[in-house]
């Protein structure tokens, strides 16, 4: 009788953690941002050659929808398709010689569910927020409170999509400009070529 009582209380305790786990999303898709692809520390293997991103709007596909996990990151931009097999790439957005500095990721889902989609950091991200939010019938993932300078690598993490998925993905950018200090400088070189030249023709 006691055996019995035992074996009812162990089917109430697996059925119960069978109802939780129902209730607890498995394999909810999920983006994420982080530093290096390969360790610094590691004397063997090489760090891997970024992706190069020289235009602030491409597109991210992941042919088995978990990259790097099980598939490499393809980087379409421009015309030209780059592979990625540990989904590592550089910023190398510029115009006219002037090199741009990413302030936000922004990544379009469509057809994904924004309440099954979550984002987060990895250790040395770039970045230390992001949100998930709808768009179109779609979800649009931002993430911020960070940037990207130019010639920076970062490594791009995603999970749980379908396969061959493609996410529109824009770089929000700012023109990096001379530092206060080199301001001031050419500020200075100016007046004294200003004052320079007043003497030259005082004199003439």
């Amino acid at each position: 009788m006691r055996s019995r009582v035992i074996l009812f209380g162990l089917f109430v305790v697996f059925c119960s953690m069978v109802g939780k786990a129902d209730q607890i999303p498995l394999g909810d898709p999920i983006i994420k941002t982080g530093g290096r692809g390969t360790p610094a520390f590691h004397p063997v293997v090489p760090p891997p050659v970024p992706a190069a991103i020289i235009t602030s709007s491409f597109t991210i596909t992941s042919p088995s929808g978990n990259s790097p996990a099980t598939s490499a990151c393809v980087l379409m931009q421009s015309g030209l398709t780059t592979s990625s097999k540990s989904c590592f790439f550089e910023n190398d957005i510029s115009n006219n010689d002037v090199p741009f500095t990413i302030t936000k990721l922004i990544f379009d889902a469509p057809t994904i569910n924004p309440s099954t989609v979550t984002c987060g950091e990895f250790m040395g991200s770039p970045f230390g927020d992001c949100k998930v939010a709808p768009l179109d019938g779609g979800t649009q993932v931002t993430f911020f409170d960070g940037s990207i300078p130019f010639h920076t690598d970062f490594t791009l993490d995603f999970e749980g999509f379908p396969m061959n998925f493609s996410f529109g993905t824009k770089a929000a950018v700012v023109g990096v400009t001379p530092e206060p200090g080199t301001f001031e400088l050419l500020l200075i070189a100016g007046l004294a070529a200003a004052f320079a030249w007043i003497r030259m023709r005082t004199k003439a």
